[in-house]
């Protein structure tokens, strides 16, 4: 058996909300109740300019919620830190990954109180870039309500360090024949050619996918560490060779 699930990453006062809409339309016309990654201060300079501030930014936010959509806390500010790649390798770029305890958990208490003050569930925690430490998982369970982590490599929900996972393993729609998978988009960057093959995927396929309460999670074991390691390296390796290819293509002639 085969499950989807959709998460929409950079939801911030400052979007171009056409572009999301489409989004949200596309969804209440099939039923399916996607991930919403919220930023809950946002301080990205490149989010900050994709559209008109949005007065109205937490009433959207709690429409969401009220219509299924599950709102996950999508780090703070949205605002890297450094090159700290995190526990899955995957960006050179972060907003938690590699910062003290204190300094996360300073963090992790401020968004809490935003979504506390405004009145909205997180559930879920989603870290910008993928990158996030054992740190942050330590804030989040001594400062915030999260209990379950979207990210990881895995092909179906698991149990580990106490909270349950839900693996984000592709960027757009692609046919499956088991496990569970989850589509990543980011509605600011999405080209219409995008959008209009997942049209298509759902149209096709809406009956697989499902809502958060559905999964069901299993204990990660010694076996799932080892195929979680290797495709980290895995990918490190090829990233690797990929950009020693390049350099090797463009190098420019040594001069005689």
């Amino acid at each position: 058996m085969v499950q989807y699930l959709i998460r929409l990453d950079d939801l911030c006062p400052t979007n171009n909300l056409k572009k999301w809409e489409r989004f949200f339309n596309l969804f209440d016309l099939y039923d399916i109740k996607p991930i919403i990654a919220v930023i809950p201060n946002n301080h990205d300079p490149k989010l900050s300019v994709c559209g008109q501030f949005n007065p109205y930014y937490w009433p959207l936010v709690r429409h969401l919620q009220k219509k299924g959509y599950i709102i996950g806390m999508h780090g703070f500010e949205h605002l890297y830190q450094n090159n700290n790649s995190g526990l899955f390798r995957i960006n050179g770029r972060s907003e938690f990954a590699g910062l003290p305890l204190y300094v996360q958990e300073q963090k992790v208490k401020a968004a809490v109180a935003i979504f506390n003050r405004e009145g909205v569930r997180t559930p879920l925690f989603i870290a910008p870039a993928h990158t996030f430490d054992y740190n942050t998982l330590k804030a989040l369970g001594k400062h915030s309500e999260v209990l379950i982590i979207s990210d990881g490599l895995l092909h179906s929900p698991y149990i580990r360090l106490g909270f349950g996972w839900v693996p984000v393993q592709l960027s757009e729609v692609c046919l499956k024949t088991k496990h569970t998978w989850t589509f990543n988009y980011h509605p600011e960057t999405c080209t219409d050619e995008a959008f209009e093959k997942l049209e298509q995927f759902i149209a096709k396929n809406y009956p697989h996918f499902v809502s958060l309460s559905q999964l069901t999670f299993r204990d990660y074991s010694w076996k799932d560490y080892i195929k979680e390691y290797y495709l980290i390296y895995r990918r490190v390796i090829l990233d690797f060779l990929k950009k020693q290819v390049y350099r090797f293509r463009y190098a420019k002639p040594a001069r005689v």
